[in-house]
């Protein structure tokens, strides 16, 4: 009889987010891409049910969370937003100017790289903030949506 050894899972333990232009250190929260395949259905001729097969890949958006610095110096954000906006207002260039590359990285305990996705084309969906509440000691968080062609 074969003894079955335990098997080491990963673990929410360490990760970044590498956007050009970002702190990475002042990411607290994301999600990994999530992929779904439509489902294309057909009826064979003489087929007493329909055959199923995979259609288009999709990647859903995903949604990234970070600190705001005080002193009000980390702009990031705003700024890719603004190009975005450059380019839809016509005043811009291409969408090629505001889509970026984000990669993803899990890491271990001890620091090294257990995983990454590169998120290919990239742009900001939606671009949110915590609600306002006086007296509140919390972080002011940010909160982007992010939009992105497909993942490697």
């Amino acid at each position: 009889m074969e003894v079955m050894m335990p098997q080491s899972l990963y673990q929410n333990w360490q990760f970044a987010i590498e956007i050009n232009g970002f702190d990475v250190a002042l990411f607290k929260k994301g999600q990994e891409p999530k992929t779904e395949f439509e489902e294309v259905a057909f009826a064979p001729a003489g087929s007493m049910f329909d055959q199923k097969v995979a259609g288009r890949m999709k990647f859903e958006d995903i949604t990234l969370e970070k600190g705001v610095l005080a002193d009000g110096s980390d702009e990031s954000a705003r700024d890719w937003i603004r190009i975005q906006a450059d380019v839809n207002y016509g005043v811009g260039a291409l969408p090629e100017e505001y889509m970026r590359d984000i990669d993803i990285v899990r890491y271990d305990r001890s620091g090294n790289e257990t995983r990454r996705w590169t998120l290919v084309g990239a742009w900001v969906k939606t671009l949110e903030y915590d609600e306002l509440e006086g007296g509140s000691s919390d972080n002011t968080i940010e909160k982007l949506t992010i939009c992105y062609q497909y993942w490697l």
